[in-house]
């Protein structure tokens, strides 16, 4: 009885390896019929990188036609990098970083709840589409501030609002967003 039950227990992993390594051998041959096809398309696409690469900023970018409102701010090295420019005001940064924080999360959960889009980036360039085209914000070098939100719809330009805003602020000027966007 033990030497049945034994027997048939290796019979059917002999079957059931022998099915796999047919599997594999066969998965193992298409691998090594594409990989020519593979390693020209790899090509191809890698010169069209580089070309995009030079009319278009590709990292660290974020797309944002998809969002309808979106909170950015400065990730962990920015900040530091803002705590050693403000010296002695530091108190008053870890501040603005907690109310920004605070507010967008209020807003977020809020929002969250409806269908519309919304998200809290660190990335630092922001990518949107206006009437006349394509537009970036580089957080780093805008001249206003380092936090704030864009309120976006796809049939109108967004608005880019810096600085920081209590939630009230935030429904208020995204109502009045929303109704003259049409």
């Amino acid at each position: 009885m033990k030497k049945g039950i034994l027997i048939t227990i290796i019979g059917v992993l002999i079957i059931a390896i022998s099915y796999f390594g047919i599997e594999m051998f066969d998965f193992a041959k298409g691998v090594k019929a594409d990989t020519p096809k593979n390693i020209e398309n790899f090509k191809i696409n890698k010169s069209l990188n580089t070309i995009e690469s030079k009319t278009e900023q590709k990292l660290d970018t974020l797309n944002i036609d998809n969002y309808n409102l979106l909170f950015f701010h400065p990730n962990e090295t920015e900040f530091e990098e803002l705590l050693k420019e403000y010296g002695d005001e530091n108190e008053g940064l870890y501040e603005v970083d907690s109310d920004f924080g605070f507010y967008a999360k209020n807003v977020y959960d809020s929002i969250s709840k409806t269908d519309l889009k919304v998200k809290i980036v660190t990335e630092r360039i922001i990518k949107y589409s206006t009437k006349n085209g394509i537009k970036y914000l580089d957080r780093l070098k805008n001249e206003e501030h380092p936090y704030g939100i864009i309120y976006n719809n796809l049939n109108c330009d967004p608005r880019v609002e810096f600085g920081i805003m209590t939630d009230i602020d935030m429904f208020q000027i995204w109502s009045e967003y929303k109704k003259n966007c049409k």
